[in-house]
């Protein structure tokens, strides 16, 4: 909070002008001193952006986010109101991981949020374990191209264990010779494993490229019982 200097005016006097309920003092003249008075209308400012996240919250026009332990290491996700928007293991830390969120998502208040996500946790660390063979969480892919949600659409499709390869998604979204385009998609899937990119292959049977690294993509498919794909 900014520092008051100003005495002018009680704290809770310029959180009620904010709040549109100025009781007991001549809103005008706030309005007046606010204009001239750097103090209180700093603290006026951050007020009005604590009133904003609030309203945001309750309508649930947030971004929430989790961290947990996996098999992975630090993981974290983030969510939307209507699903997934991020799952990531990649990241050095919470701070990391948030200014990304807040490149992408710069209109959106991005909260920790321990309870709502905690759904999408236990089904991660159920696949990990091997007991669970499909997710049941939407996810939120608003933010990608047409290109990207139609290449993405059509990787969910793929069953546990199943595997198809780049040419396969290209002429499942109707675009045969985008092989290297759905492979850049891939690489951009912004919440893997929910979204199974693991599971798509180059036509050699060789494992193509993985963005969160090689050696993830090979764990995820040992877990789904595909060592023939292995090299070890």
């Amino acid at each position: 909070m900014t520092a008051a200097c100003c005495t002018s005016y009680e704290d809770e006097d310029v959180l009620a002008w904010v709040l549109g309920d100025p009781a007991g003092f001549d809103d005008g003249e706030l309005a007046r001193h606010l204009a001239e008075c750097p103090e209180c209308l700093g603290r006026a400012s951050e007020y009005r952006a604590m009133e904003t996240g609030a309203v945001a919250c309750r309508d649930g026009a947030v971004i929430r986010w989790r961290g947990f332990e996996s098999p992975f290491g630090p993981t974290r996700i983030a969510a939307s109101r209507d699903g997934l928007v991020e799952l990531s293991w990649r990241a050095p830390s919470d701070d990391a991981f948030l200014a990304e969120l807040e490149q992408r998502y710069r209109e959106t208040p991005i909260v920790c949020d321990c309870d709502e996500l905690t759904a999408a946790e236990d089904q991660l660390l159920e696949y990990f374990d091997r007991r669970r063979t499909a997710f049941e969480l939407p996810v939120d892919l608003s933010r990608l191209t047409r290109f990207q949600r139609a290449v993405l659409g059509a990787t969910a499709s793929l069953g546990f264990g199943q595997v198809a390869t780049y040419n396969d998604i290209a002429r499942r979204i109707g675009r045969p010779k985008a092989a290297r385009a759905v492979g850049n998609a891939l690489g951009r899937n912004p919440v893997a494993i929910i979204v199974p990119c693991h599971r798509v292959v180059r036509s050699d049977g060789s494992l193509g490229g993985y963005t969160g690294g090689l050696e993830f993509k090979e764990r995820l498919l040992r877990i789904e019982g595909r060592r023939d794909l292995l090299t070890t």
